[in-house]
């Protein structure tokens, strides 16, 4: 994992440091730079390891990447994208394909072609964002952390080059710093306000702000992150980036987390294979959106009703959202108990669908 292996690489520690300004001048160079990106492999691992719970005993891990390519002037990049989840033993992946102007999202080895609006809604948020750190490399573009909003260089104490590392075949120079929890959380309200220009639906359930009160009690219960960040030595392109932090844990939490006293927080973003050809490539079968889209909401509802692994009987008809059809397949899906057989037959009640 990115988090744990540290991109490939392996720090060599000077005898002295440099100074401050000279790591000041190179993360500016590479936060504040343009430079063209047209491919590559993009990695974000955000990773929770608890210490001390009786019921929460392994890390749990959230991951997003894939490769992506540029395609030039006015065309949406290419992409292949995984997002996956392991906590305790379990373990769940979506991929979400764009290639050739169409969407895709695969799960468990069965892919279903996106609908064109959500996938065009979808790309056009990615696509402007990707655009913005990719092409051209122009003096006059914005790189994706200023249209986001995030500005790296304002959360950095002392920030000091500490060696050198080879990255994914790539020699970098390492720059560690302490965090200002408050400037970065700062950044995150921001973002929050912004992920609804990205074009993304789900983003309608998020909140839009952090507020000022939250941010410093998050502040304060992070203590003092540090930060370490892998520039490429020639081209001062981000190779690798870690954010990392220990949460104490107390008081009712505490109780209601089993025990645990702490849980250590670590944000890692790497590239690799930068500039160089991608493979993006398209399902050969897919399923029609509507049966993914019974599925997921499937899946969501037995999570919010505690009905995994229970077998209650949740047949009755009823409730509101979604269409007849939807409900009748939710209905049959969840009594089906994880029955293949008896599943697949529940795709004949959206065949009239």
């Amino acid at each position: 994992m990115l988090v744990a292996g540290c991109g490939g690489g392996s720090s060599k520690h000077p005898s002295s440091s440099a100074g401050s300004a000279a790591a000041h001048r190179l993360l500016a160079q590479t936060f504040d730079g343009h430079h063209g990106i047209n491919s590559g492999v993009i990695t974000l691992d955000l990773r929770v390891v608890p210490t001390g719970s009786s019921s929460i005993k392994g890390p749990i891990e959230l991951a997003f990447g894939g490769p992506f390519m540029d395609k030039g002037t006015g065309k949406l990049p290419e992409s292949d994208f995984t997002i996956s989840i392991s906590a305790e033993g379990h373990q769940g992946a979506l991929q979400v394909i764009s290639a050739g102007g169409k969407g895709y999202i695969t799960v468990s080895g069965q892919s279903y072609r996106m609908p064109a609006s959500s996938y065009k809604s979808l790309e056009s948020g990615l696509g402007s964002l990707a655009a913005s750190g990719t092409a051209s490399g122009t003096k006059s573009g914005q790189s994706a952390f200023s249209k986001l909003g995030i500005k790296p260089l304002g959360w950095l104490i002392r920030p000091q080059i500490v060696g050198s590392a080879t990255v994914g075949g790539v020699a970098t120079q390492h720059v560690r710093a302490g965090l200002d929890a408050t400037a970065m959380l700062h950044d995150f309200s921001r973002l929050l306000g912004k992920v609804g220009s990205l074009g993304v639906s789900a983003a309608s359930s998020l909140p839009t702000s952090i507020s000022s009160a939250t941010q410093r009690s998050i502040a304060r219960a992070l203590g003092s992150p540090s930060f370490n960040v892998w520039t490429g030595a020639a081209d001062k392109l981000i190779r690798e980036l870690t954010v990392s932090a220990t949460v104490p844990v107390t008081g009712a939490t505490r109780t209601a987390l089993g025990g645990m006293r702490s849980a250590t927080l670590t944000l890692g973003f790497e590239y690799s294979r930068v500039n160089q050809p991608q493979t993006i490539t398209v399902p050969t079968t897919t399923k029609p959106y509507s049966v993914f889209r019974a599925q997921f909401s499937t899946i969501l509802q037995e999570i919010e009703s505690g009905l995994v692994g229970s077998g209650s009987d949740t047949s009755t008809t009823g409730g509101s959202g979604g269409t007849g059809t939807d409900q009748k397949y939710t209905h049959c899906i969840t009594a089906a108990a994880g029955d293949v057989a008896k599943m697949q037959k529940c795709s004949k009640l959206l065949a009239a669908g």
